[in-house]
């Protein structure tokens, strides 16, 4: 198997360095990510500007060497474009993305690089996993039962087979201080709005401030959802869809606008 390992939070991040040792056992491993951490920039990629790349050595936690890398100086949508169109040589069978430094639950999928890695795969045919961990003392977080964690449930998913355009977002509830997850759940993803804060200044000459509030809260937590099963301590596991369209509406504006006929020219 021809894995491609990518992230959000960067190629020297921890989480990445758990992510390959949980999945470098399955095949050949190739890692293509953000050279600086690209977290919550969604499926943005560069256009308007040259895309720098440079080989870079990845470690583990500990500091012991474990890979050979191409760090890119753009978006995590940009890793997956360009590994696949022209830094991998060969097919990839296979994207894995993570592991990222806080869970990517609920709404928060729209906003993330990690989930938006995944997708980009998912547009090319490529199943693709999104790894996230719930971060709750950044100190205390145990990234080798988080690779422990990882690998199980990766061998459990490439055990059954995996049609293209497959995109899975897991998330794993917080490590800290020796907790365990209590089993995994297949759930949907929260549709509740994250509640925004922002710290305020005021500045000379009378503008106005504002620093995002990195907490994960939301409005309300809908039962046997993403969300309410990681606060429950299990692992989340929710298949995710590309396709924006509604459907079920298409005949009612097609009706209201058009009259039913979708052949009407311009003007």
């Amino acid at each position: 198997m021809r894995i491609l390992l990518t992230n959000d939070d960067g190629i020297t991040a921890p989480g990445i360095a758990a992510l390959y040792e949980a999945a470098s056992h399955l095949g050949e491993v190739f890692v293509v990510a953000p050279s600086t951490v690209q977290s919550a920039m969604s499926h943005g990629v560069t256009l308007h500007r040259p895309i720098l790349t440079h080989t870079q050595a990845g470690h583990s936690p500990k500091g012991n060497p474990l890979f050979e890398g191409i760090a890119v100086d753009g978006r995590p949508a940009d890793c997956v474009k360009l590994a696949i169109s022209n830094l991998i040589p060969g097919p990839v069978d296979l994207v894995l993305s993570g592991i990222n430094s806080g869970a990517n639950i609920g709404i928060n999928v729209i906003y993330s690089g990690t989930v938006a890695a995944a997708m980009e795969a998912g547009f090319m045919g490529i199943p693709a996993v999104a790894m996230s961990l719930h971060i709750g003392h950044p100190q205390k977080t145990d990234w080798s039962r988080a690779t422990e964690i990882s690998r199980r449930v990766i061998e459990q998913i490439i055990e059954h087979q995996l049609e293209k355009h497959t995109v899975l977002n897991v998330n794993i509830p917080v490590l800290d201080d020796g907790a365990e997850p209590i089993g995994t759940r297949v759930v949907p993803a929260s549709t509740s709005p994250i509640v925004d804060e922002y710290h305020h200044e005021l500045r000379m000459g009378g503008d106005r401030m504002f620093t995002a509030v990195p907490d994960l809260k939301f409005h309300h937590t809908p039962a046997d959802s993403d969300v309410d099963a990681i606060y429950k301590k299990y692992i989340t596991i929710t298949p995710l869809r590309f396709d924006l369209t509604r459907h079920d509406h298409l005949d009612t504006w097609s009706e209201r606008l058009t009259g039913g006929r979708n052949d009407q020219g311009a003007g």
